[in-house]
C-alpha cells in the first residue's frame, strides 16, 4: 500500500516542482492533495490522514510549527518534513525537537528530499511494526484472559470452583447483573447432509463459531461461552427477563444465516448468585435434550417435569399385541399395537434419549425372542438383531427413532413366512411360556385361551392337536415335575411345596403326586437320599 503525502507550500511554483522532482510511484509514495496556507493544511490533514506532509515552515494563518504541535497534541501518525528558504537555526531547532523528521532548505535538492523521504519511510515501517506488535501482545493477552475466564466457567458449571479462589472473584468482577443464566446449545447438520461429521469438519466449525461467539455475546458484554462434549454453554449476565431468550434467537439465527447449520438451544432457570450457576447449567443441558423429543432447531426453555409413571405392564400388553398381529398376519393390528407401545415409551422416558432407546430396543428385541421362541420362520436369513441397536442409536429425534421401529415391524411382517405352521407354532410357545410362569396360580382353560386369542372351546382342541396331551393332564405334568425339583433341591415342607406349585390343599397334593409317581411325596423324598 503507497505511502500517502500531503504538500503545503504557498507559493505554487514550489508545489509544482514538488510533484516533478520525485517519482513518487516507484518510492512507492502517492501525493493525495496540496494546501496553499496553515488553515487550509490542518483541514487537508484532518479529510485525506496522510502518513508524510511536505510543508513550509512559515505560511500565512498558521505556521508549520502550529501545525506540528497540533499533530503531537492529537497523537497523530504523521511524519513532517519542513521545507524553508531561511537558514535560520532556530527554525531547524524548535522543529526538529518537536518531531520533525528533517529540515530542508529552499532550493530543494532531489537526493536530500529523497534521503528525508526515506527516513520518514523507514520511521513509518518501524512505527508501524510497533502498533503490530502491541496489537499482537494485546490479542494474546486478551486470548489467555478469554482462556482463563472459560476454564473458571466450566469448573463454576461442574461445581468445583471455590467461592473463595482467585478465579472465582474474577468471574463476579467480569459479571456484573442481578442475574445470571446459562444456555446450552449444539449445532446439527442440515437435511440431506451425509453422515456425521468429521474430525476435520467439526474443527471448522467450531473455529467459525467461537468467532461469532465472540462477536454477538463476549463483544457487547451480554456475556461468555465455554465448551462441553456434547454442547457449548453460553453464560448471560442480564437485568432484563427476556435477554436469554433474545441472545439464544440471536445467536441461532445468524449461525443459520451465515453458516447455513441448524441449532438447538435449551435455556436454564436465572440465578441470582454466581455460585449457583451449576444449577441453571444442568437445567440448560437438560433443557436441550428435549430437543429428542420435540424436534431439532429449536429453543426450549427449561421446565420442570412431573415423575414418569411406570407403564411396564402397558408395554408388556402392547408387545403382546404387537407378537399376537404379527402371528395372525394381521399388519393393522401390528401397528396399531406398535403405535400404542410408542406412545408408552415415549411418556415412560421423555427426558432421557438413552433410557428411550434402550426401552424401544428392549420391546423389539422381547417381539422377535418370542416369535423366535415360538418356533416360527423368519425368511431371509432371519432379522439382524445386532445391528437392530445401531440403527435406533443414530436416530436424532425420538419421531425419527419412532419411525425406524415401525419400518422394523414392517421388515419383520415381510420376513415372516406365511404359512399356518406358523402361526399355530406361536401361539403354542406362548400357551406353554404362560404355564410355565403361572403354575403355582389358579391355571383354568379360559385363562391360557385368552393368551392363544381363542375361546375356550376351539382352545381345548387346538392344544389336544399341538401337544398330543389335554390341557388339564399338561398342567399337571408341569407342576409335578417342579414339585419333584423342590423335594429334591430343597427342605420345604409338604404343605410349602404343595403351595408353591399350585395345590391349595397338602393332601390333594400328595393324591396327584402318589398317582404320578406311585408313592408318595415323603417317600419319594427318602428313596433319593
Amino acid at each position: 500500500m503507497a505511502i500517502r503525502v500531503l504538500i503545503a507550500d504557498d507559493e505554487p511554483m514550489i508545489l509544482k516542482g514538488l510533484r516533478k522532482l520525485i517519482p513518487w510511484a516507484e518510492r512507492g509514495m502517492e501525493i493525495v492533495g496540496q494546501a496553499g496556507d496553515g488553515d487550509e493544511l490542518a483541514k487537508r490533514i484532518a479529510e485525506l490522514g496522510p502518513d508524510v506532509v511536505i510543508s513550509d515552515i512559515s505560511m500565512p494563518h498558521r505556521s508549520g510549527i502550529d501545525i506540528l504541535r497540533t499533530i503531537g497534541e492529537r497523537e497523530l501518525p504523521v511524519k513532517m518534513i519542513f521545507i524553508s528558504a531561511y537558514q535560520e537555526f532556530a527554525y531547524a531547532k524548535e522543529a526538529l525537537s518537536l518531531g520533525a523528521v528533517d529540515y530542508l532548505i529552499k532550493p530543494i535538492e532531489k537526493e536530500q528530499l529523497g534521503a528525508a523521504l526515506d527516513k520518514a519511510a523507514a520511521l513509518i515501517r518501524e512505527q508501524g511494526e510497533e502498533i503490530r506488535r502491541k496489537d499482537r501482545l494485546s490479542r494474546l493477552e486478551e486470548k489467555s484472559r478469554t482462556e482463563e475466564l472459560q476454564m473458571s466457567l466450566s469448573r463454576l458449571a461442574d461445581g468445583t470452583l471455590s467461592p473463595q479462589a482467585d478465579a472465582f472473584q474474577a468471574l463476579n468482577e467480569a459479571f456484573r447483573a442481578p442475574f445470571f443464566t446459562a444456555l446450552a446449545f449444539s449445532v446439527e447438520r442440515l437435511k440431506g447432509s451425509p453422515g456425521r461429521w468429521t474430525e476435520q469438519e467439526r474443527k471448522l466449525v467450531d473455529f467459525a463459531i467461537d468467532n461469532m461467539l465472540g462477536e454477538l455475546v463476549v463483544a457487547p458484554r451480554i456475556g461468555h461461552f465455554f465448551g462441553k462434549p456434547d454442547c457449548i454453554m453460553l453464560v448471560v449476565a442480564h437485568a432484563d427477563a427476556g435477554q436469554p431468550y433474545e441472545t439464544a434467537q440471536d445467536v441461532k439465527g445468524k449461525i443459520k444465516d451465515y453458516l447455513k447449520l441448524e441449532v438447538s438451544f435449551g435455556i436454564g432457570q436465572p440465578v441470582r448468585e454466581l455460585g449457583r450457576l451449576a444449577e441453571s447449567c444442568r437445567q440448560a443441558e437438560q433443557a436441550l435434550g428435549m430437543k429428542y423429543f420435540k424436534g431439532l432447531g429449536k429453543v426450549l426453555p427449561y421446565a420442570e417435569g412431573a415423575p414418569a409413571a411406570s407403564v411396564e405392564g402397558e408395554l408388556y400388553q402392547a408387545r403382546t399385541e404387537i407378537v399376537r398381529g404379527l402371528a395372525e398376519r394381521n399388519r393393522a393390528l401390528a401397528l396399531g399395537a406398535l403405535d400404542r407401545l410408542l406412545a408408552l415409551i415415549r411418556s415412560g422416558t421423555e427426558g432421557s434419549q438413552t433410557l428411550a432407546v434402550t426401552t424401544a430396543f428392549s420391546s423389539m428385541l422381547a417381539v422377535v425372542q418370542e416369535i423366535r421362541k415360538s418356533g416360527a420362520a423368519i425368511g431371509d436369513g432371519g432379522f439382524d438383531i445386532q445391528g437392530m441397536q445401531t440403527r435406533l442409536d443414530d436416530c436424532e429425534t425420538f419421531a425419527e427413532m419412532a419411525q425406524g421401529v415401525r419400518d422394523m415391524i414392517e421388515e419383520l411382517y415381510e420376513r415372516l413366512d406365511n404359512r399356518a405352521g406358523n402361526r399355530d407354532k406361536m401361539l403354542i410357545a406362548r400357551v406353554k411360556t404362560y404355564i410355565e410362569e403361572h403354575y403355582a396360580e389358579e391355571l383354568t382353560l379360559e385363562s391360557a385361551a385368552s393368551v392363544a386369542y381363542m375361546n375356550p372351546y376351539y382352545f381345548s382342541a387346538f392344544f389336544k392337536k399341538q401337544m398330543g396331551v389335554n390341557f388339564k393332564p399338561y398342567v399337571t405334568e408341569v407342576r409335578m415335575r417342579h414339585a419333584v425339583r423342590l423335594l429334591t433341591g430343597t427342605d420345604l415342607m409338604m404343605y410349602e411345596v404343595a403351595e408353591k406349585v399350585g395345590y391349595l390343599s397338602a393332601r390333594h397334593f400328595s393324591d396327584v403326586f402318589k398317582k404320578t409317581f406311585g408313592r408318595l411325596p415323603n417317600e419319594y423324598r427318602q428313596s433319593l437320599r
